[in-house]
C-alpha cells in the first residue's frame, strides 16, 4: 500500500509526462455523433438565443446586448452575442493531471484564467477546442506542497476562425489526511482547514448599503466612451454581487450539464442513482456523509456544507471558474457595447464562501496604442487601456486581483473593427507573463 508521499510523488511525475499533450479532459458525451478521438476536439455545445440568456443570468449579468436578442441586432454588432468567457462551458480552461479510480492525496481549486479573445460568441455557434498543460511547479508554503498546473487552451468556431484562448492554472495542495487516495476517512474531516469562517450576518447598515449599491448599478450600453476621454487613474463604477447562495453555484453546472464526459470519459452524471452507481465504480467520486454516514454521496464538496471539509474548506465554497468570468461585467460595465474585451486575467486569492457578498473594483493603469498583426502580415491599430481589478468581500477581504485590456473606440482611429488580427496559431505565453500587468 501506498504512503501519502509515494501517491503525491507518482501524481507528480504522471503529470509531468501529460505536459505539452493533448488533455484527455472534457471530451463530448459519448453518446453522440462526435469523433471523440479527434484533435481539434468537438464540443457538444451550440450557442443558441436561449443559452447565451441563461449564460449570462448564471455571472450576474443582464446587459441586454445578451439577454435579448431584438436589442442586440439592433446594435452595431447585428446580432445578440455571448460574453467572453462563455468559452469555458466549450472546454474547462484548467488541467486537473494525472487521474486514477481512487484519485490522488490532492485538494485541488483553480487559481487563475487569463482570457484573449479576438471575436464576439454569436447564436449559432458550434466549436472545437485544443487543451494543453504546458508547466507543472512544485512548491512549498505554509500550506504544505503545493503543485502549480498551467494549461493552455484554444477555442475555434465551426468555419474554423479561432475566437480566443485561455490560460488556466490549477493548485493541487497535498492532504496528508487524504493517505494516499482523494477522499479522506470521515473521522478525519475537520483536521485540517485551509480557512475558519462562519457565514457572514449582515448587520441592518451592511444591508442598506448593499442594497443601494446594488440597485444604483447600471451599465453604459449604447452611449461610446471614447478612448481620448479616459486618463489614467479612472476609477470604474464599482460591480456588486449579492450574498453568495447555493443557487447561485449550481447555475454554473446547469449550463453544461449532459455535453462532456467524466475525467475518464465515460457519461458524466450527477444525481440518483446514476451518480450513486458512478461512485461504486469509481471511489474517488464517493465521500461518506458525515451526518446519514451513506458512503456514496455524490462530489458536491462545493455545494454542501457537510461535504465541503473533504475539500479542507469550513463552508460551501463558489467554483473558481465561475468567478474568474465575473470581472468582465466590470469592464463592459463601464466601456459599453462598443468596447472589446480583448485580455482579462483574474486570480483567485481565497474562496467565496457561502453568504459572502462581492464588490469587484477596477482602475486605469495605462493608455496605449496597441498594433494587432495577422499571420499575413496585415496590422490594424486600436486605442487601447489596461485595468487593474480588485476583488473584495463583504470583510474588505482580497478574494482576487486581475488585469484587463478593453479595447475603446477612439476619435481618431473610429469604431472597432473585428476580429482582432492575430497569428494562426499564437504562442504560448508563460504563466509568469500572462499574470503580470505588462501583458495588459
Amino acid at each position: 500500500m501506498q504512503t501519502h508521499e509515494e501517491a503525491l510523488t507518482e501524481f507528480i511525475d504522471r503529470s509531468r509526462d501529460l505536459l505539452d499533450a493533448e488533455s484527455p479532459e472534457d471530451l463530448p458525451p459519448p453518446t453522440g455523433p462526435y469523433d471523440r478521438t479527434a484533435v481539434p476536439v468537438p464540443s457538444a455545445l451550440m450557442l443558441t438565443s436561449d443559452l447565451i440568456r441563461r449564460y449570462a443570468h448564471a455571472i450576474g449579468e443582464d446587459n441586454p446586448l445578451y439577454t435579448d436578442p431584438a436589442h442586440g441586432e439592433r446594435s452595431w454588432l447585428g446580432s445578440q452575442i455571448a460574453p467572453g468567457p462563455a468559452l469555458i462551458h466549450v472546454r474547462y480552461p484548467g488541467d486537473h493531471g494525472a487521474q486514477r479510480p481512487q484519485g490522488y492525496p490532492v485538494a485541488n481549486f483553480l487559481s487563475g484564467v487569463a482570457w484573449e479573445f479576438y471575436d464576439v460568441l454569436r447564436p449559432g455557434t458550434r466549436f472545437t477546442s485544443s487543451k494543453t498543460p504546458r508547466e507543472l511547479v512544485v512548491t512549498r508554503g505554509r500550506q504544505g506542497k503545493a503543485i502549480s498546473h498551467h494549461s493552455e487552451t484554444f477555442y475555434w468556431d465551426n468555419t474554423g476562425a479561432l475566437l480566443g484562448k485561455a490560460y488556466g492554472r490549477l493548485i493541487h495542495m497535498s492532504v496528508e489526511q487524504m493517505g494516499a487516495t482523494r477522499v479522506m476517512p470521515v473521522e478525519r474531516l475537520r483536521e485540517r482547514l485551509f480557512y475558519d469562517r462562519e457565514p457572514h450576518r449582515y448587520s441592518a447598515a451592511e444591508i442598506t448599503r448593499l442594497r443601494a449599491a446594488l440597485d444604483g448599478q447600471r451599465w453604459r450600453g449604447a452611449e461610446r466612451l471614447y478612448w481620448e476621454d479616459v486618463r489614467e487613474g479612472d476609477a470604474l463604477p464599482d460591480l456588486v454581487q449579492p450574498p453568495y447562495s447555493t443557487r447561485d453555484e449550481l447555475t454554473y453546472q446547469a449550463i453544461d450539464h449532459g455535453l462532456l464526459s467524466a475525467f475518464d470519459g465515460s457519461r458524466l452524471v450527477r444525481a440518483f442513482g446514476p451518480a450513486y452507481r458512478r461512485g461504486v465504480a469509481s471511489p474517488d467520486f464517493a465521500r461518506t456523509h458525515p451526518v446519514t454516514g451513506w458512503p456514496y454521496s455524490p462530489w458536491d464538496e462545493h455545494e454542501d456544507r457537510f461535504l465541503s471539509p473533504y475539500r479542507c474548506e469550513p463552508l460551501p465554497f463558489d467554483f473558481g471558474i465561475q468567478r474568474a468570468q465575473m470581472p468582465i461585467r466590470l469592464l463592459t460595465n463601464w466601456a459599453g457595447d462598443f468596447a472589446f474585451v480583448h485580455r482579462m486575467y483574474t486570480s483567485m486569492r481565497k474562496p467565496v464562501f457561502y453568504g459572502d457578498a462581492v464588490c469587484y473594483r477596477g482602475r486605469v493603469i495605462r493608455k496605449y496604442v496597441a498594433e494587432k498583426t495577422t499571420a499575413a502580415g496585415r496590422t490594424a491599430r486600436y486605442a487601447a487601456v489596461a485595468v487593474e481589478i480588485t476583488g473584495l468581500n463583504q470583510r474588505d477581504e482580497v478574494h482576487c486581483l486581475g488585469y484587463g485590456t478593453v479595447l475603446l473606440p477612439s476619435k481618431a482611429f473610429g469604431d472597432l473593427t473585428l476580429p482582432i488580427p492575430h497569428p494562426e496559431r499564437p504562442d504560448y505565453v508563460p504563466f509568469d507573463v500572462h499574470r503580470s500587468a505588462g501583458w495588459f
